[in-house]
């Protein structure tokens, strides 16, 4: 079963060949996992949820910015973030990110 974006309102899902990438919650970091969920604003999951319910959820590639990759893998099929990067695009409208 694929899985899907953690952000509110986007409906990409995980699949073979897409040229999306899925990055899942930084569950080791406490600080920084409570700033991603703080940022994507899902009322099912909050900076309190515990690390149990919120391992294996991931956000896709289209809520980062291009400088929040890796530059020596971006373009390959699984690109890695730097461990700096945080989600900035999480309001969808009609499908877009803005």
């Amino acid at each position: 079963m694929p899985s899907g974006c953690l952000v509110p309102g986007c409906t990409e899902k995980s699949r073979l060949g897409q040229s999306v990438s899925f990055h899942g919650l930084p569950v080791k970091d406490a600080q920084r996992c409570k700033l991603w969920l703080r940022v994507i604003n899902n009322h099912r999951v909050g900076e309190d949820t515990g690390k149990e319910i919120i391992k294996g959820k991931t956000i896709c590639s289209l809520h980062f910015k291009l400088e929040d990759f890796d530059g020596r893998l971006f373009g390959k099929i699984r690109s890695a973030l730097k461990p700096t990067a945080v989600p900035s695009y999480c309001r969808f409208r009609y499908g877009r990110r803005g």
